[in-house]
């Protein structure tokens, strides 16, 4: 109970160093004034101010004003803001009752004391001391209204006393204003500190909306920037989706020029291509009207000396005309007067440059510094299908040379080997097989040699006859003839068989053409070794040439040799 009225009496202000200053202040003040007034009722002044009730009041009071002063001084307010006025309140009525009651001057010293309260206490003296000074002030009344109190008349105690009360009263007066003067002061700095720091807080919200406003910006920026690398990119995409089917360096290249003018929105673009010395750039395709008068007319840029393209070749380094007419690099074409901005790319491959891509707009600055980055791996891209074509174009030059070399091998061979190794050909039937005693003759076999095609004829009844050409390469060295019997009639799909079995044909044809080809060099070159080593066995003049005579004449059939050497000159003679 004892420590749930003391957290009553306790506030914020206890800890408030400025207010402790004040109640220490106030306990002093209170405690010089019971000092002074204590001898002035022990009768000093005369024996009619002998009191000794008051004396006693004021002793015990100013016992619990030390007290209470200690408690200050220690920093335990709660008891000093209770103690000090309830003492003076006892104080007081003690001495009303014992000299003139509610007449006498002590008792007017209560608003002191009420307005003592209210500074040490605040709102709380409301619920403590001031019902304690109406209960002072009714038990008071009570004895004076049912005893008659004793008139104690005026002395040189009360001239005293009133004037220190007076001084007591100025004094706590005077701390009170300076308390509230303090307080005005904290609020006026903590108002200036407020507003201190609205401003420091409207200058950081202006700061934070200035520094969001630029972050929006540059969010803005950025995105406008990924928005159109990813354009970009997606262009680049589908500009190589267009080109990846495309081997043919002179289909590739056009195709290239027009997806980049449609994918980027530009109105030129041209590939230029260094020649076998490598000091020219020839424009070998380009989408714009000028750009094909620039191609019929063979259009070619000297490698580091003229415009931008030379310039690009030479150094391997992209650039940027934003303004043409500002640019000291800039060619001016008049075969293209439109263009307000140019970017020229090098293509290379590996650490080659071959080239450069050529892309121009109609619009001042179209092409930023930051496009450089997607537009070089477009470049690169098409650096890449340039040199795939070149390479397939290569690779199918060496394939049909060497088909070329293979087919006139087996042609040769052919005409070498048929002779000795071949009849007309071979008869199948009922009968079975049989060699051909005598060619073929026959309107659809006559066509199908002549025009290397099948033919499938048919007549009266069921009857029907199929000839088919068999190739060896491109030549057609034979035919293949299918006549029907009974009720069957040949159709298309019966064709379509036969062609494909006179397809193998032809290639087992070839296959055992070269490989007869090939044994029989193989036998050539074993024979020749033979010969050269028995010639070479012998270092005797006449020794070697009789064993090359023997040797060859052996390899021959037993052919005549007849070898003459003669000191002048070689004479054939027969």
């Amino acid at each position: 109970m004892f420590e749930r009225f003391i957290n009553f009496l306790k506030s914020d202000d206890d800890l408030d160093p400025s207010f402790i200053r004040l109640t220490r202040n106030i306990l002093i003040i209170v405690f010089l004034t019971n000092l002074a007034v204590l001898p002035l009722v022990t009768g000093i002044a005369g024996e009619e101010t002998r009191n000794p009730p008051a004396f006693a009041a004021l002793l015990a009071s100013l016992i619990v004003e030390v007290i209470a002063l200690i408690l200050v001084l220690q920093g335990n307010l709660a008891l000093a803001k209770i103690s000090v006025p309830t003492a003076l309140l006892l104080a007081i009525v003690t001495i009303a009752i014992n000299t003139n009651g509610l007449r006498d001057v002590a008792f007017y010293t209560v608003p002191i004391v009420l307005v003592l309260s209210a500074v040490l206490m605040g709102r709380r003296s409301l619920f403590i001391i001031t019902p304690l000074a109406i209960l002072a002030a009714i038990v008071v009344a009570v004895r004076d209204l049912s005893l008659a109190p004793p008139i104690t008349p005026v002395g040189v105690d009360d001239a005293i006393i009133v004037p220190l009360l007076f001084l007591a009263t100025a004094g706590i007066t005077h701390i009170l204003i300076s308390r509230l003067n303090e307080a005005a002061e904290r609020a006026r700095q903590s108002e200036m500190e407020q507003r201190r720091e609205n401003e420091e807080l409207l200058a950081l919200r202006a700061s934070l909306e200035d520094r969001v406003h630029e972050r929006t910006l540059e969010l803005a920026k950025s995105n406008q920037i990924s928005e159109k690398k990813a354009r970009q990119f997606k262009a680049v995409a589908q500009v190589m989706n267009a080109v990846s089917s495309v081997q043919s360096l002179d289909e590739l290249l056009p195709l290239i020029t027009r997806v980049i003018s449609q994918q980027f929105d530009v109105y030129h673009v041209g590939i230029f291509l260094l020649d076998q010395s490598g000091e020219s750039a020839v424009l070998r395709a380009a989408n714009s009207e000028g750009g094909q008068r620039m191609l019929a007319r063979k259009h070619a840029l000297p490698v580091g000396q003229t415009g931008i393209v030379g310039f690009v070749t030479a150094t391997g380094q992209p650039r940027i005309a934003l303004d043409v007419g500002a640019d000291s690099v800039y060619f001016d074409n008049p075969d293209l007067p439109e263009t307000h901005s140019e970017i020229a790319l090098p293509l290379r491959y590996g650490r080659q440059i071959i080239g450069a891509l050529d892309a121009q707009s109609t619009e001042p600055n179209a092409f930023l510094p930051e496009d450089v980055e997607v537009l070089s791996t477009l470049a690169d891209q098409v650096s890449v299908a340039i040199n795939n074509a070149k390479t397939f174009a290569s690779a199918q030059k060496a394939l049909a040379e060497a088909q070329s070399a293979v087919g006139q091998a087996a042609q040769e061979a052919w005409q070498v080997l048929r002779p000795s190794q071949l009849g007309l050909g071979f008869s199948y039937s009922d009968a079975g097989t049989k060699p051909l005693q005598y060619a073929v003759d026959n309107p659809q076999v006559n066509e199908a040699v002549e025009k290397g095609k099948t033919v499938l004829a048919s007549g009266p009844g069921n009857w029907s006859r199929l000839a088919i050409p068999v190739r060896l390469r491109d030549r057609v060295i034979g035919v293949m003839q299918l006549s029907s019997r009974g009720e069957t009639k040949l159709t298309s799909d019966d064709a379509d068989i036969a062609e494909a079995v006179a397809e193998r044909l032809s290639l087992a044809i070839e296959t055992a053409t070269l490989l007869q080809s090939s044994q029989r060099r193989a036998d050539l070159e074993k024979v020749t070794a033979n010969i050269s080593s028995k010639v070479s066995a012998s270092t005797r003049f006449d020794t070697i040439l009789q064993t090359a005579a023997q040797e060859l004449s052996r390899a021959l059939g037993g052919s005549d040799v007849i070898i003459q050497i003669e000191p002048a000159a070689l004479k054939m003679d027969v």
